[in-house]
């Protein structure tokens, strides 16, 4: 996303420390899930959060779009890849999870529903997606990121996996024909073994 791209980009901080940005990024959301929103340790990230986002020249469809991001991307992934689907029951509490982060967060705008919140993420990417300069330093940044947790000899197959990993929209650069397929089949041998080995849950 160009807009949302320069601004990151342009504090030098996720392409400088991607490893330290990450891990701060990780440590608020997941204070969040665990404490809930509302608890005393929910309300300090929160404030953490709008600090941060006081100084960045982002607009409410942007930081919208960044919302959506962290609520309909994954669940997206892990219907796709997981060992099961998400369920009509999870996606609403995603949704209302992050309904409440927004309600704390002052941003506007946001739809009624997750699948309204997913067609508004398709549209809004449809019009804004671009590469530019910015994006591809980013994603050059968290790839190396990547390919940093394996041994030094499996950096560049690390990094012509991640690529795959992409979807096809999001790609400035098409990977090779086998490496595509053998991220698609390990994906799919990890969800048909952990599909074996887990319970299904009930239908909403």
């Amino acid at each position: 996303m160009p807009s949302i791209a320069r601004v990151l980009a342009g504090t030098g901080k996720m392409t400088a420390q991607p490893k330290a940005r990450a891990k701060a990024t990780g440590e608020l959301v997941y204070t969040l899930i665990e404490h809930g929103l509302a608890s005393a340790e929910g309300e300090a990230a929160v404030a953490v959060l709008r600090r941060l986002h006081a100084s960045l020249p982002a607009g409410d469809p942007e930081d919208l779009y960044v919302l959506a991001a962290f609520c309909v991307a994954p669940l997206r992934w892990i219907d796709a890849h997981s060992w099961r689907a998400t369920t009509r029951a999870e996606k609403a509490a995603a949704f209302r999870f992050y309904a409440g982060l927004a309600d704390r967060m002052d941003i506007a705008g946001l739809p009624g529903s997750y699948d309204e919140f997913a067609v508004w993420m398709d549209d809004f990417e449809q019009r804004h997606f671009a590469v530019t300069p910015e994006s591809q330093a980013l994603y050059d940044a968290n790839r190396a990121l990547l390919a940093d947790r394996f041994p030094a000899p499996l950096g560049v197959l690390v990094r012509a996996l991640s690529d795959a990993l992409l979807d096809e929209r999001l790609r400035a650069r098409r990977p090779a024909r086998p490496v595509g397929a053998l991220v698609t089949a390990g994906l799919r041998w990890r969800a048909w073994s952990l599909n074996r080995r887990r319970p299904r849950p009930e239908a909403p």
